[in-house]
């Protein structure tokens, strides 16, 4: 069985560059205070690792109207699953940013 990862997972979806600038603004503020962390697009993190996450934080940014980045579609799908959405409950160390 694979370990858990100590760090902390910054995912995040943008269309215009907002939560990853957001993103790496939490980046140089965790890593000034000592805490490894990884910046992954939505759309290039594979979501089968995300139970082996300790730590996450989503950074979101809609586009338009309101509508869902085009990086985060395939990870919104995924995170509906009702087996996704319990561990995700249970977890204690999760924050949500989103812009709209």
């Amino acid at each position: 069985m694979e370990e858990k990862s100590s760090k902390l997972l910054i995912l995040y979806a943008s269309q215009t560059g907002n939560s990853l600038d957001a993103a790496e603004r939490i980046d140089r503020e965790a890593e000034r205070r000592g805490c490894p962390v990884v910046i992954r697009s939505m759309d290039d993190y594979d979501v089968k690792c995300l139970p082996l996450e300790d730590t996450l934080i989503f950074v979101v940014s809609t586009t338009g109207q309101g509508d869902t980045p085009d990086s985060m579609k395939d990870f919104w799908r995924f995170l509906l699953q009702k087996k996704t959405k319990q561990a995700l409950v249970e977890r204690r160390s999760l924050c949500r940013v989103w812009f709209g």
